[in-house]
Protein backbone atom coordinates (compact mmCIF):
# COMPACT_ATOMS: atom_id res chain seq x y z
CA UNK A 1 0.00 0.00 0.00
CA UNK A 2 1.19 3.53 -0.88
CA UNK A 3 1.51 6.86 1.23
CA UNK A 4 -1.34 8.28 -1.64
CA UNK A 5 -3.46 4.83 -0.33
CA UNK A 6 -3.52 6.42 2.71
CA UNK A 7 -5.13 9.50 2.27
CA UNK A 8 -8.42 10.85 1.22
CA UNK A 9 -11.48 8.68 0.55
CA UNK A 10 -9.27 5.00 -0.17
CA UNK A 11 -7.12 5.98 2.69
CA UNK A 12 -10.33 5.79 4.93
CA UNK A 13 -11.50 2.92 3.61
CA UNK A 14 -7.95 1.41 4.36
CA UNK A 15 -8.07 2.45 7.74
CA UNK A 16 -11.42 0.50 8.43
CA UNK A 17 -10.32 -2.12 6.97
CA UNK A 18 -7.07 -2.30 9.37
CA UNK A 19 -9.38 -1.61 12.40
CA UNK A 20 -11.94 -4.89 10.86
CA UNK A 21 -9.00 -6.69 10.80
CA UNK A 22 -7.92 -6.02 14.75
CA UNK A 23 -11.01 -8.48 15.62
CA UNK A 24 -8.81 -10.87 15.27
CA UNK A 25 -8.85 -13.96 12.13
CA UNK A 26 -12.64 -13.50 12.06
CA UNK A 27 -15.72 -12.22 13.39
CA UNK A 28 -16.84 -14.12 16.35
CA UNK A 29 -20.54 -13.20 15.46
CA UNK A 30 -20.20 -14.64 12.28
CA UNK A 31 -20.55 -18.91 12.09
CA UNK A 32 -21.36 -21.05 9.66
CA UNK A 33 -23.00 -24.45 10.35
CA UNK A 34 -22.49 -27.29 7.31
CA UNK A 35 -25.50 -29.66 6.63
CA UNK A 36 -24.64 -33.01 4.81
CA UNK A 37 -27.31 -34.97 3.64
CA UNK A 38 -28.25 -36.66 0.66
CA UNK A 39 -32.08 -35.83 0.60
CA UNK A 40 -32.84 -32.69 -0.30
CA UNK A 41 -35.86 -32.78 1.92
CA UNK A 42 -34.12 -33.59 5.09
CA UNK A 43 -31.67 -30.23 4.27
CA UNK A 44 -34.57 -27.97 3.53
CA UNK A 45 -35.96 -29.29 7.14
CA UNK A 46 -33.14 -28.74 8.64
CA UNK A 47 -33.17 -24.95 7.28
CA UNK A 48 -36.07 -24.35 8.55
CA UNK A 49 -35.78 -25.03 11.99
CA UNK A 50 -32.09 -23.42 12.50
CA UNK A 51 -32.90 -19.80 10.02
CA UNK A 52 -34.16 -18.48 13.52
CA UNK A 53 -31.18 -18.72 15.33
CA UNK A 54 -29.48 -16.31 12.56
CA UNK A 55 -26.19 -18.48 11.35
CA UNK A 56 -24.91 -19.12 8.05
CA UNK A 57 -26.43 -22.54 6.86
CA UNK A 58 -24.53 -24.57 3.97
CA UNK A 59 -25.84 -27.31 2.05
CA UNK A 60 -24.25 -30.39 0.86
CA UNK A 61 -25.52 -33.28 -0.48
CA UNK A 62 -22.26 -35.97 -0.69
CA UNK A 63 -19.98 -36.37 1.70
CA UNK A 64 -17.23 -35.50 -1.09
CA UNK A 65 -19.33 -32.08 -1.44
CA UNK A 66 -18.78 -31.25 2.33
CA UNK A 67 -15.40 -31.50 1.95
CA UNK A 68 -14.61 -29.02 -0.42
CA UNK A 69 -16.99 -27.22 1.42
CA UNK A 70 -14.54 -27.17 4.11
CA UNK A 71 -11.49 -26.91 2.18
CA UNK A 72 -13.02 -22.83 1.47
CA UNK A 73 -15.03 -22.06 4.52
CA UNK A 74 -14.92 -21.78 8.17
CA UNK A 75 -17.46 -23.51 9.80
CA UNK A 76 -18.52 -23.70 13.20
CA UNK A 77 -20.37 -26.68 13.44
CA UNK A 78 -21.19 -29.62 11.00
CA UNK A 79 -24.49 -31.64 10.61
CA UNK A 80 -23.29 -35.02 9.48
CA UNK A 81 -26.07 -37.42 8.02
CA UNK A 82 -24.87 -41.31 8.57
CA UNK A 83 -26.49 -43.25 5.59
CA UNK A 84 -25.32 -41.52 2.32
CA UNK A 85 -24.47 -43.53 -0.29
CA UNK A 86 -21.16 -43.83 -1.48
CA UNK A 87 -18.88 -41.71 1.10
CA UNK A 88 -20.57 -42.37 4.32
CA UNK A 89 -20.87 -40.26 7.09
CA UNK A 90 -18.49 -42.47 9.47
CA UNK A 91 -16.00 -42.15 6.33
CA UNK A 92 -16.76 -38.36 5.50
CA UNK A 93 -16.04 -37.77 9.79
CA UNK A 94 -13.02 -39.34 9.64
CA UNK A 95 -11.42 -37.50 6.35
CA UNK A 96 -12.39 -34.38 9.02
CA UNK A 97 -10.93 -35.31 11.94
CA UNK A 98 -7.44 -36.06 9.46
CA UNK A 99 -7.36 -32.30 8.16
CA UNK A 100 -5.32 -30.22 10.36
CA UNK A 101 -7.32 -27.25 9.28
CA UNK A 102 -10.77 -29.07 10.66
CA UNK A 103 -9.92 -31.46 12.94
CA UNK A 104 -11.66 -29.35 16.13
CA UNK A 105 -14.81 -28.38 14.15
CA UNK A 106 -17.43 -30.24 16.10
CA UNK A 107 -19.63 -32.96 14.52
CA UNK A 108 -23.24 -33.61 15.32
CA UNK A 109 -24.36 -36.78 13.38
CA UNK A 110 -28.16 -36.76 12.43
CA UNK A 111 -29.46 -40.73 12.12
CA UNK A 112 -32.14 -42.52 12.71
CA UNK A 113 -29.50 -45.08 15.08
CA UNK A 114 -29.96 -45.28 18.44
CA UNK A 115 -27.64 -43.47 20.63
CA UNK A 116 -26.60 -47.15 22.44
CA UNK A 117 -25.95 -49.18 19.46
CA UNK A 118 -22.68 -50.02 17.66
CA UNK A 119 -23.05 -47.65 14.70
CA UNK A 120 -23.63 -44.42 17.74
CA UNK A 121 -20.38 -45.91 19.30
CA UNK A 122 -18.29 -46.21 15.62
CA UNK A 123 -19.97 -42.60 15.53
CA UNK A 124 -17.82 -41.31 18.60
CA UNK A 125 -14.67 -43.17 18.06
CA UNK A 126 -14.37 -41.50 14.31
CA UNK A 127 -15.36 -38.43 16.05
CA UNK A 128 -18.56 -37.09 16.60
CA UNK A 129 -19.86 -35.26 19.56
CA UNK A 130 -23.20 -36.05 19.81
CA UNK A 131 -26.07 -37.64 17.68
CA UNK A 132 -29.59 -36.33 16.83
CA UNK A 133 -31.71 -39.26 15.97
CA UNK A 134 -34.65 -39.18 13.37
CA UNK A 135 -37.21 -38.06 13.40
CA UNK A 136 -35.49 -34.96 15.83
CA UNK A 137 -37.61 -32.60 18.22
CA UNK A 138 -37.24 -29.16 16.78
CA UNK A 139 -36.50 -27.81 20.13
CA UNK A 140 -33.66 -30.40 20.86
CA UNK A 141 -32.15 -30.10 17.50
CA UNK A 142 -31.78 -25.89 18.43
CA UNK A 143 -30.90 -26.97 21.88
CA UNK A 144 -27.90 -28.76 21.03
CA UNK A 145 -26.56 -26.54 17.98
CA UNK A 146 -27.15 -23.83 20.01
CA UNK A 147 -24.85 -25.31 22.82
CA UNK A 148 -21.91 -25.65 19.95
CA UNK A 149 -22.50 -22.30 18.37
CA UNK A 150 -22.03 -20.79 21.91
CA UNK A 151 -18.73 -22.59 22.07
CA UNK A 152 -17.22 -21.26 19.29
CA UNK A 153 -18.13 -17.74 19.73
CA UNK A 154 -16.16 -18.11 23.15
CA UNK A 155 -13.42 -19.35 21.31
CA UNK A 156 -13.56 -16.90 18.56
CA UNK A 157 -13.56 -13.97 21.28
CA UNK A 158 -10.81 -15.74 23.32
CA UNK A 159 -8.95 -15.58 20.07
CA UNK A 160 -9.47 -11.70 19.73
CA UNK A 161 -8.47 -10.77 23.41
CA UNK A 162 -5.42 -13.51 22.71
CA UNK A 163 -4.78 -10.98 19.28
CA UNK A 164 -5.47 -8.02 20.86
CA UNK A 165 -2.94 -8.38 24.06
CA UNK A 166 -0.30 -9.01 21.52
CA UNK A 167 -0.73 -6.57 18.46
CA UNK A 168 -0.59 -2.90 18.41
CA UNK A 169 -3.92 -1.54 17.75
CA UNK A 170 -2.68 1.26 14.78
CA UNK A 171 -0.30 -0.44 13.27
CA UNK A 172 -1.58 -4.51 13.58
CA UNK A 173 1.96 -5.46 14.51
CA UNK A 174 3.02 -7.62 16.99
CA UNK A 175 4.06 -5.20 20.32
CA UNK A 176 6.66 -5.82 22.51
CA UNK A 177 4.73 -8.71 24.55
CA UNK A 178 4.93 -11.18 21.42
CA UNK A 179 8.43 -9.75 19.93
CA UNK A 180 10.04 -10.69 23.47
CA UNK A 181 8.25 -14.10 23.38
CA UNK A 182 9.39 -14.52 20.10
CA UNK A 183 12.81 -13.55 20.66
CA UNK A 184 13.10 -16.05 23.41
CA UNK A 185 12.41 -19.04 21.27
CA UNK A 186 14.62 -17.61 18.69
CA UNK A 187 17.65 -17.38 21.52
CA UNK A 188 16.70 -20.99 22.22
CA UNK A 189 17.10 -22.33 18.38
CA UNK A 190 20.64 -20.53 18.32
CA UNK A 191 21.81 -23.57 20.50
CA UNK A 192 21.13 -25.95 17.64
CA UNK A 193 21.77 -24.00 14.83
CA UNK A 194 25.33 -22.09 13.47
CA UNK A 195 24.15 -18.61 12.39
CA UNK A 196 23.26 -15.22 13.51
CA UNK A 197 20.64 -13.56 15.35
CA UNK A 198 19.94 -9.50 15.48
CA UNK A 199 17.95 -7.50 17.00
CA UNK A 200 16.90 -3.84 15.00
CA UNK A 201 15.83 -0.89 17.02
CA UNK A 202 14.59 1.98 14.72
CA UNK A 203 13.35 5.42 16.04
CA UNK A 204 11.93 8.15 13.54
CA UNK A 205 13.52 11.31 13.66
CA UNK A 206 11.20 13.99 13.03
CA UNK A 207 8.27 12.40 14.07
CA UNK A 208 7.31 14.57 16.82
CA UNK A 209 6.99 17.16 14.51
CA UNK A 210 4.85 15.84 12.26
CA UNK A 211 2.41 15.28 15.68
CA UNK A 212 2.71 18.82 16.93
CA UNK A 213 2.37 20.26 13.64
CA UNK A 214 -0.15 18.16 11.32
CA UNK A 215 -2.06 16.56 14.67
CA UNK A 216 -2.36 13.33 15.91
CA UNK A 217 -4.57 12.12 13.38
CA UNK A 218 -2.06 13.00 10.77
CA UNK A 219 0.72 11.14 12.78
CA UNK A 220 -1.17 8.11 13.05
CA UNK A 221 -1.52 7.67 9.17
CA UNK A 222 2.05 8.41 8.76
CA UNK A 223 2.83 5.86 10.83
CA UNK A 224 0.48 3.16 9.76
CA UNK A 225 2.22 3.88 6.06
CA UNK A 226 5.78 3.88 7.95
CA UNK A 227 4.73 0.37 9.14
CA UNK A 228 3.93 -0.82 5.85
CA UNK A 229 6.92 -0.15 4.11
CA UNK A 230 9.31 -1.11 6.97
CA UNK A 231 7.16 -4.55 6.33
CA UNK A 232 7.52 -4.76 2.40
CA UNK A 233 11.12 -4.47 3.10
CA UNK A 234 12.16 -7.33 5.46
CA UNK A 235 12.53 -11.10 4.55
CA UNK A 236 8.94 -13.28 5.13
CA UNK A 237 11.10 -14.73 7.88
CA UNK A 238 11.53 -11.41 9.93
CA UNK A 239 9.21 -10.17 12.85
CA UNK A 240 8.85 -6.47 12.74
CA UNK A 241 6.74 -4.98 16.41
CA UNK A 242 5.95 -1.66 16.98
CA UNK A 243 7.77 -0.98 20.60
CA UNK A 244 5.98 1.89 21.29
CA UNK A 245 5.43 5.74 20.19
CA UNK A 246 8.04 6.16 17.11
CA UNK A 247 9.71 3.15 17.62
CA UNK A 248 10.04 -0.02 16.10
CA UNK A 249 11.78 -3.02 16.04
CA UNK A 250 12.85 -6.48 13.89
CA UNK A 251 13.84 -9.76 14.98
CA UNK A 252 16.26 -11.35 12.12
CA UNK A 253 16.97 -14.92 12.25
CA UNK A 254 19.28 -17.35 10.32
CA UNK A 255 21.76 -14.28 9.33
CA UNK A 256 24.90 -15.98 8.10
CA UNK A 257 26.93 -12.38 9.55
CA UNK A 258 27.00 -9.25 10.86
CA UNK A 259 26.79 -7.35 7.17
CA UNK A 260 23.56 -9.77 6.65
CA UNK A 261 22.32 -7.39 9.57
CA UNK A 262 23.52 -4.43 8.27
CA UNK A 263 22.09 -5.13 4.83
CA UNK A 264 19.17 -5.14 6.37
CA UNK A 265 19.29 -1.86 8.41
CA UNK A 266 20.59 -0.25 5.22
CA UNK A 267 16.90 -1.02 3.63
CA UNK A 268 15.22 0.11 6.64
CA UNK A 269 17.00 3.24 6.80
CA UNK A 270 15.89 3.94 2.90
CA UNK A 271 12.07 2.95 3.60
CA UNK A 272 11.43 5.45 6.46
CA UNK A 273 13.73 7.67 4.59
CA UNK A 274 11.19 8.13 1.53
CA UNK A 275 8.75 10.92 1.91
CA UNK A 276 5.05 10.63 3.07
CA UNK A 277 2.61 12.44 0.90
CA UNK A 278 -0.34 13.85 2.83
CA UNK A 279 -4.30 14.74 1.18
CA UNK A 280 -3.14 18.44 1.09
CA UNK A 281 -0.43 18.18 -1.52
CA UNK A 282 2.55 18.29 0.74
CA UNK A 283 4.70 15.54 2.53
CA UNK A 284 6.62 14.67 5.31
CA UNK A 285 10.20 13.42 5.61
CA UNK A 286 11.22 11.24 8.20
CA UNK A 287 14.83 10.19 8.99
CA UNK A 288 15.49 6.54 10.36
CA UNK A 289 18.08 6.15 13.82
CA UNK A 290 18.90 2.71 13.67
CA UNK A 291 20.81 0.33 16.00
CA UNK A 292 21.46 -3.35 15.86
CA UNK A 293 22.28 -5.79 18.87
CA UNK A 294 24.01 -9.72 17.46
CA UNK A 295 23.37 -12.09 19.67
CA UNK A 296 26.26 -13.72 21.08
CA UNK A 297 24.11 -17.25 21.61
CA UNK A 298 21.50 -18.97 23.57
CA UNK A 299 22.08 -17.11 27.13
CA UNK A 300 21.71 -14.13 25.46
CA UNK A 301 18.45 -12.33 27.29
CA UNK A 302 15.59 -10.90 24.84
CA UNK A 303 15.86 -8.04 27.70
CA UNK A 304 19.91 -7.46 26.91
CA UNK A 305 19.39 -7.59 23.83
CA UNK A 306 17.15 -4.96 23.06
CA UNK A 307 18.43 -2.72 25.59
CA UNK A 308 21.78 -3.19 23.45
CA UNK A 309 20.21 -2.03 20.37
CA UNK A 310 18.72 0.87 22.29
CA UNK A 311 21.99 2.07 23.37
CA UNK A 312 23.41 1.69 19.96
CA UNK A 313 20.23 3.42 18.45
CA UNK A 314 20.62 6.78 20.53
CA UNK A 315 24.69 6.13 19.40
CA UNK A 316 23.31 6.19 16.01
CA UNK A 317 20.97 9.51 16.66
CA UNK A 318 23.96 11.65 18.18
CA UNK A 319 26.53 10.82 15.42
CA UNK A 320 23.61 12.19 13.32
CA UNK A 321 25.38 11.43 10.02
CA UNK A 322 24.99 7.08 10.05
CA UNK A 323 21.91 5.44 9.86
CA UNK A 324 23.52 2.63 11.66
CA UNK A 325 24.91 1.66 14.52
CA UNK A 326 26.42 -1.63 15.56
CA UNK A 327 26.57 -2.36 19.36
CA UNK A 328 29.67 -4.25 20.56
CA UNK A 329 30.03 -5.72 23.84
CA UNK A 330 32.45 -3.97 26.36
CA UNK A 331 35.81 -6.07 26.51
CA UNK A 332 38.13 -5.49 28.98
CA UNK A 333 39.36 -2.13 27.88
CA UNK A 334 35.72 -0.85 27.99
CA UNK A 335 33.85 0.71 24.97
CA UNK A 336 30.59 -0.36 24.58
CA UNK A 337 29.55 0.73 21.59
CA UNK A 338 31.25 1.42 18.29
CA UNK A 339 32.85 4.58 18.21
CA UNK A 340 34.78 4.64 14.98
CA UNK A 341 32.74 6.22 12.40
CA UNK A 342 33.60 3.99 9.40
CA UNK A 343 32.58 0.86 11.66
CA UNK A 344 29.28 3.33 12.74
CA UNK A 345 28.24 3.54 9.19
CA UNK A 346 26.46 1.98 5.83
CA UNK A 347 29.39 -0.98 4.46
CA UNK A 348 29.93 -1.99 1.10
Amino acid sequence: MTANDRDGPQGDRAQKMALKRLAGPSDPDVAKILMVDDRPENLTALEALLAPLGHGLVKAHSGEEALGHLLRDEFALILLDVQMPGMDGFETAAHIKQRAKTCHVPIIFVTAFDEDSQAALRGYTVGAVDYISKPFHPTILRSKVSVFLDLHRLRREAEELAYRALHDALTELPNRVLLADRLEVALARLGRRVTRLAVTFIDLDGFKQVNDRCGHEIGDRVLMTVADRLRRVLRPSDTLARFGGDEFTVLSEDLADERAATEIADRLARAVGEPVQLDNGSDVRLRASIGIALAAGPDDSPETLIREADVAMYRAKRLGDVPWVVYERPDENGPTVADNREDSGPRG
